[in-house]
């Protein structure tokens, strides 16, 4: 079975269907981020068509700045949901420095109420990587993915000497940092993923349907000259640990 830890379904629009698709034809267990509430309503929606889809409650941070005030709303959707995400800080791609504050108190309520409750959370880190790391680590937590991370090395150390997990993307192959990151990484703290059908076309220009999870499979366990079988099989174990913790 092959695990995408990061993807945003809602992304594929009117090509969700063929999407599912693939899905369940690849037997891909899919954890689907949500940017708000409205795409983790749409996720549930997709998970009643797969077996493989784990729809996750999270504000994203280009979100955040649009939100209710009253972030006590959001308390349900984090009890029910048994991974949190999409949620951190973004200080470079975000729509700019007026959206820090609102993005740093939904994240840190976000990140409090999870960590209350013992949740695996999928975090975006861009631009703010250690002060991510240092909210992290105020609470010693570290039952989290860090997605696609692309920040300095040694804040990366950090995040591996606490424990956290990580996704290798669909830059695979296209990023000497990807490669870097890669040879840092702990086998056994190693996952995958997509990020949705845009950010493949943001690489290369190629639209992502689910099963691409395949390739960056493969490019890993060729990089790594581990047989992609028995890499499928670590990052599955990967997974199952993590959820355990």
């Amino acid at each position: 079975m092959y695990i995408d830890a990061h993807s945003h379904l809602d992304f594929f629009e009117e090509n969700i269907e063929d999407a599912i698709v693939d899905i369940n034809s690849n037997k891909i267990l899919t954890l689907a981020m949500s940017m708000d509430i409205e795409s983790y309503i749409k996720n549930k929606e997709y998970s009643n068509k797969s077996k493989y889809i784990k729809p996750c409650f999270g504000i994203h941070p280009w979100s955040a700045h649009k939100v209710s005030e009253s972030l006590e709303t959001y308390i349900p959707y984090i009890e029910e949901s048994e991974i949190i995400g999409e949620i951190g800080l973004d200080y470079v791609w975000s729509e700019g420095s007026h959206t820090y504050d609102k993005q740093r108190k939904v994240f840190y309520f976000m990140l409090d109420e999870s960590i209350k409750r013992n949740k695996v959370i999928n975090l975006h880190t861009k631009g703010a990587e250690e002060e991510v790391y240092n909210a992290l680590k105020k609470y010693n937590y570290n039952k989290a993915i860090v997605h696609w991370y692309s920040g300095d090395l040694d804040i990366l150390d950090k995040y591996i000497e606490l424990g956290c997990y990580f996704t290798i993307s669909v830059d695979i192959g296209y990023s000497d940092a990807t490669y870097k990151i890669l040879d840092k990484l702990p086998n056994e703290r190693l996952l995958v993923e997509t990020d949705g059908p845009t950010a493949l076309k943001w690489v290369n220009g190629q639209y992502g349907y689910p099963s691409i999870i395949k390739s960056v499979v493969k490019k890993i366990s060729d990089y790594k000259n581990i047989d992609v079988d028995e890499l499928s099989k670590i990052i599955e174990n990967n997974y199952n640990r993590l959820l355990s913790l």
